[in-house]
């Protein structure tokens, strides 16, 4: 998921004033606009830069440019797994699937922070948690299609992980590619 438009520009409230959650929330939020501007190889310096502190600071908040970028990815998939988890409280599964798939899909199309990012730091033990908690919600939305007879008894997660890779590199391919991708394999997941 997106988090909401955010500047680069230095917040207003002063670093020092800031607690040491505020301070790693403050470089998560203006690491992700540097970052959806500048792709993940930005340095880290134009980061502190852009947050109004010193690489000094920033170091003392994150580690290193590895723990920044786990840290943005564990923050977007608590969101998308919150999002899966609002749309399986919704009456009909299969539509919530559907929609939830298609939102999701259209944000990964106009932002590569998220799959970049998971390239990244795919084996940290804090991210397969985080890609754990998303899968398991999920799977309470497919168990429930399923019961409903509206999903295909044999569909995974692991099948929405390839819908959702199929459509970024139909997009590759064509743009706006994935519209097609999305209606051929949500078809056939459909029951």
């Amino acid at each position: 998921m997106v988090p909401p438009a955010v500047t680069a520009e230095a917040p207003d409230a002063a670093w020092g004033e800031l607690g040491a959650d505020e301070k790693r929330e403050r470089l998560l939020d203006v690491a992700t606009a540097v970052f959806t501007e500048q792709g993940l190889e930005a340095p880290m310096p134009r980061i502190a830069a852009a947050a109004g502190i010193g690489i000094g600071s920033f170091y003392r908040s994150y580690g290193s440019k590895e723990d920044l970028v786990a840290a943005l990815l564990v923050r977007q998939l608590g969101l998308l797994r919150e999002e899966v988890s609002a749309a399986g409280k919704q009456a009909d599964a299969w539509t919530a699937i559907e929609s939830s798939v298609r939102r999701i899909a259209e944000r990964q199309a106009t932002n590569k922070l998220l799959s970049g990012a998971l390239g990244l730091t795919s084996e940290r033990r804090d991210v397969l948690v985080a890609v754990g908690e998303l899968s398991l919600a999920w799977q309470e939305l497919i168990d429930r299609a399923r019961e409903d007879g509206t999903l295909r008894t044999d569909a995974t997660v692991k099948d929405l992980r390839y819908l959702f890779a199929a459509a970024r590199a139909a997009d590759e391919v064509e743009p706006g590619g994935r519209e097609r991708v999305l209606e051929l394999m949500l078809g056939a997941l459909r029951r």
